[in-house]
């Protein structure tokens, strides 16, 4: 495990171990002794320690909290020559930039997907309302996509394009 994941387990086993000794506690002696007790308890401490234990302990569940969200790992994708990777970003870019070129696009996302046998390659056009869409998908389908089918060599790309068109806006004036 990584050092991140168990630390913020620690935490989450260490909170819960709290709420659990104070939910059993509250059920043995009543919720209004523990919350007498613990304010009884509180009174004679100093304010300011309170308040800056209490900012600190609100800043460490903010930090695990962050370290809970998920960073996208940088997807290196193996060449045919032996050593040779390949980083799925620089694909990707390829491809919108190959896309974006296409007259009549306006706007080119993509995704690259899948295992190790078979990859998913999702592009989103978005086209002008002047556009053939024949015409941009026949320029995609063969100017394109010919250009990135041999780097992923020895996996099967299935490939989906999906066409928008924009909406003319109408012009406004003051």
């Amino acid at each position: 495990m990584r050092s991140r994941t168990v630390a913020n387990r620690t935490a989450l086993a260490l909170t819960g171990l709290a709420l659990l000794a104070s939910g059993a506690a509250a059920t043995r002696w009543g919720e209004e002794r523990i919350l007498t007790a613990a304010l009884r308890h509180l009174e004679p401490t100093d304010h300011r320690l309170l308040l800056a234990a209490s900012s600190a302990a609100l800043a460490a569940s903010l930090v695990l909290l962050t370290a809970q969200i998920r960073r996208p790992g940088r997807r290196r994708l193996n060449l045919p020559a032996p050593g040779c990777r390949l980083d799925s970003r620089a694909v990707r870019h390829a491809v919108q930039t190959g896309c974006a070129a296409v007259p009549g696009v306006v706007r080119a996302r993509c995704r690259l997907t899948g295992r190790r046998g078979t990859m998913r390659l999702a592009i989103t056009l978005t086209v002008n309302g002047t556009a053939h869409p024949g015409e941009v998908l026949t320029a995609v389908a063969d100017g394109v996509l010919p250009q990135i089918t041999p780097l992923l060599t020895p996996r099967r790309l299935h490939t989906r394009i999906r066409l928008r068109v924009q909406r003319p806006r109408p012009h406004r004036t003051r």
